[in-house]
């Protein structure tokens, strides 16, 4: 398998402690909503202005665009570290450099 700098191109890439603990703590959409704004604004890795976060029924989902898979994938791997998610739609979109000329 080749080495990908940003990790395996599919899946979540690890789970230990937080996978089977977190996902079974009720919460309400509006806490989780607000925890995953709370992460994306102390995360140096991403712009949380440029990121919208919707929850429902515990799901997840980022929209927005962002410069680089860097900053999606640290956006999804934050929402995805929040208790009482379930699941992440990541549907962030990478900004296409404008060509110079």
């Amino acid at each position: 398998m080749p080495d990908y700098p940003f990790g395996p191109t599919h899946g979540r890439y690890y789970y230990g402690f937080y996978g089977p603990y977190w996902r079974h703590v009720a919460r309400s959409d509006a806490e989780i909503a607000d925890d995953v704004r709370n992460r994306l604004v102390w995360d140096n890795w991403v712009d949380a202005n440029r990121v919208n976060v919707q929850v429902t029924g515990g799901v997840v989902t980022l929209t927005g665009e962002v410069d680089s898979i860097v900053e999606k994938r640290a956006a999804g791997d934050d929402a995805w570290d929040t208790p009482g998610v379930r699941d992440v739609i990541n549907n962030l979109t990478i900004r296409q450099p404008v060509p110079e000329g």
